[in-house]
C-alpha cells in the first residue's frame, strides 16, 4: 500500500508506477497506459479537496500573518495572496488526489 500512496503522490499510475495517471488536470485515465491497470474506476471524491485544505491553512495562515506584518499597501498584498494562494493549490491539488488514488488502490488491491 505504501508503494501505490508513493507513487499516486508522483501522479504515476499506483499498480506499475511508470504510466501518467492524469490525462488532464485533475482526470484519471481510464487505463495506465503501460500496465492497462483500471485506474479510473478509483473515485477519490471530495478526500483530496479537504486534504489540500487541511495541509495549505497552517501555510496560507503563516503567509498572510507575514505579509500583513510587513505593512504592504492592500494593492500589493492582496494580489500577491491571491497569486501565492493559487499557484499552492494548483500545485498540491493533483499530489493530494494522487495520494487518495494510490490509498484506495492499495486497499482495494
Amino acid at each position: 500500500m505504501r508503494t501505490s500512496i508513493l507513487r499516486g503522490l508522483r501522479c504515476f499510475c499506483p499498480a506499475c508506477g511508470r504510466g501518467r495517471l492524469y490525462r488532464t488536470y485533475l482526470k484519471p485515465y481510464e487505463r495506465c497506459e503501460i500496465c492497462h491497470a483500471p485506474i479510473g474506476s478509483v473515485r477519490a471524491d471530495d478526500g483530496p479537496t479537504w486534504l489540500t485544505v487541511l495541509a495549505l491553512g497552517p501555510v496560507l495562515i503563516i503567509l498572510t500573518m507575514t505579509i500583513a506584518g510587513a505593512n504592504l499597501s492592500p494593492w500589493i498584498s492582496y494580489p500577491l495572496l491571491a497569486g501565492l494562494i493559487i499557484i499552492l493549490v494548483i500545485g498540491a491539488l493533483p499530489r493530494a488526489k494522487g495520494l487518495f488514488i494510490g490509498a484506495l488502490w492499495g486497499i482495494q488491491h
